[in-house]
């Protein structure tokens, strides 16, 4: 998946002062979607440059960008935390990302290739593995990697970037909210994504993207 990965990973490293703070931001960033930071974590800029041995100037600026992508925020008491994502926030972020992707359907449904099938074959499959045995890491990762294989063929610049800088919240979302997503329809709905995709099918995938954004949340037991 190197392909997709530096894709989607060059938009938000462009405007970096130094490579330093890149290093600290994919570090941090790393460790929020892995759970070693949790949502409502401290992030403090003091330790983080600790960790990896720098001044404080690059933790800050990686901190910085990631307030800027919503996932950290900070108190009136300047005490930065990794963002607790409501279900509210949620649905507004995927308001954005369904018309991100669907602009995405439109431009590269007949450019996907047996490779990039394969790719999401895998991540589809990855996710229900991870859903079964409940673990939200896992499947917020599959379902990330499976969605983000078409915009790695886009030739819109802007596209792409929107893309990066949006998918955040949504990825955060699902490892903040109190209950488990239905597993089972958002994998029906990646289903649905790929199919129309190898069809070469942009309406079809359109859809399958609306029914990945309108989740719904398991019942309470």
């Amino acid at each position: 998946m190197e392909r997709r990965r530096r894709a989607l990973s060059a938009p938000l490293f462009d405007t970096f002062a130094n490579s330093a703070a890149v290093q600290v931001f994919e570090g941090v960033l790393a460790s929020i979607y892995d759970g070693t930071l949790r949502p409502g974590d401290p992030v403090s800029e003091n330790d983080i440059a600790r960790r990896y041995g720098l001044s404080r100037t690059p933790a800050r600026e990686a901190v910085q960008r990631l307030r800027e992508l919503g996932l950290v925020e900070t108190s009136a008491g300047r005490t930065s935390r990794v963002v607790l994502v409501t279900e509210a926030q949620l649905r507004h972020s995927l308001v954005v990302w369904q018309a991100l992707m669907a602009a995405v359907a439109d431009e590269v449904a007949d450019r996907v290739d047996a490779a990039d099938l394969e790719l999401m074959e895998r991540s589809a499959q990855e996710f229900l593995d991870a859903v079964g045995r409940s673990d939200a890491v896992a499947a917020a990762q599959a379902n990330y990697d499976l969605f983000d294989v078409p915009v790695a063929r886009s030739t819109n610049p802007m596209l792409v970037k929107t893309v990066a800088l949006t998918v955040h919240v949504v990825r955060l979302g699902g490892l903040s909210l109190p209950r488990w997503i239905d597993g089972r329809l958002l994998a029906d709905a990646q289903r649905a994504f790929v199919d129309a995709l190898a069809a070469g099918d942009a309406d079809a995938a359109k859809a399958a993207v609306g029914a990945a954004a309108g989740f719904r949340l398991v019942e309470d037991a």
